[in-house]
């Protein structure tokens, strides 16, 4: 996953465009907005656009809330949600302390989900990337 310098702008605008094109990979924010904004924007246009698909931030937070430690408890994780037969949308914040989450998604390509990371770029403009599977 590479994360080049995006230059900063209002996500609002691009926000519906970057969620049903699978053509764009990144929507960067605003600096002084932060990263905590730019993904409070992209979950309320999942909730607009896919109102039925289960939608989570996946954050220390809701790692402590669900007990997850490890990559296996992750795995679990996603695969109680997906047995709901809804589409999954994760949006993974910053680095999270679960070693090899990233390798772990490599069992889920073709289900029906989309994972997002999103994290500070240089310049520490929020950006929010796709991750293909």
């Amino acid at each position: 996953m590479v994360n080049a310098c995006p230059p900063e702008s209002d996500p609002r605008p691009k926000v519906a465009d970057f969620i049903s094109n699978k053509d764009n990979k990144a929507l960067a924010g605003l600096t002084t907005e932060g990263l905590d904004t730019l993904v409070r924007v992209v979950v309320d246009e999942l909730k607009k656009q896919e109102p039925d698909s289960n939608i989570f931030v996946v954050d220390r937070e809701l790692l402590g809330d669900e007990d997850i430690t490890f990559a296996k408890d992750f795995t679990a994780f996603i695969d109680r949600n997906l047995a709901e037969g809804k589409k999954l949308n994760m949006i993974i914040c910053g680095d999270i302390p679960v070693i090899g989450w990233n390798l772990a998604l490599e069992k889920y390509k073709g289900c029906n989900m989309q994972v997002y990371y999103a994290a500070a770029a240089c310049r520490q403009v929020p950006l929010c990337t796709k991750i293909g599977l």
